[in-house]
């Protein structure tokens, strides 16, 4: 997709909301789309601002939540996804998308703090040990 095209895509929507009277002003879910259609193209400071908007209106909106959390981890703030997504999960337990995304999330960092852990000195096998079994040698 040229960039015009994208430019365009994503102003259009600006516009038409911009130029609406003070009874049609827009909705939580027209701003909601628009930070999708900016998620879509990868402008995810776009996006990440618009569903802070929606949040400033609506608080407790779980999608919004999730969906924020969903572009806090696209741009690397995983601090803030995490948060963005236990929100939205404590919202809507029942959400198994939520959670999903949520525990995702989680296991990450986990994953990469013992990544960036250092080595230890001593030569430790590839392989756990299992105590008593006869096929390793003892130490």
């Amino acid at each position: 997709m040229s960039v015009r095209i994208c430019l365009l895509l994503l102003v259009f929507p600006f516009v038409t909301i911009a130029c609406g009277t003070l009874q049609d002003q827009p909705t939580i879910d027209q701003y909601n789309q628009f930070a999708i259609k900016a998620a879509e193209l990868q402008l995810w400071n776009e996006a990440i601002f618009r569903w802070q908007h929606v949040l400033k209106i609506e608080p407790q909106n779980a999608k919004v939540h999730n969906n924020l959390g969903v572009a806090y981890e696209a741009v690397g703030k995983i601090d803030e996804a995490i948060k963005a997504y236990e929100r939205a999960t404590e919202l809507e337990p029942e959400n198994k998308f939520y959670r999903f995304n949520y525990r995702k999330c989680r296991m990450q960092v986990q994953r990469n703090r013992v990544k960036s852990l250092p080595a230890e000195e001593e030569d430790v096998p590839n392989q756990p040990r299992l105590d008593g079994d006869p096929k390793q040698p003892e130490s």
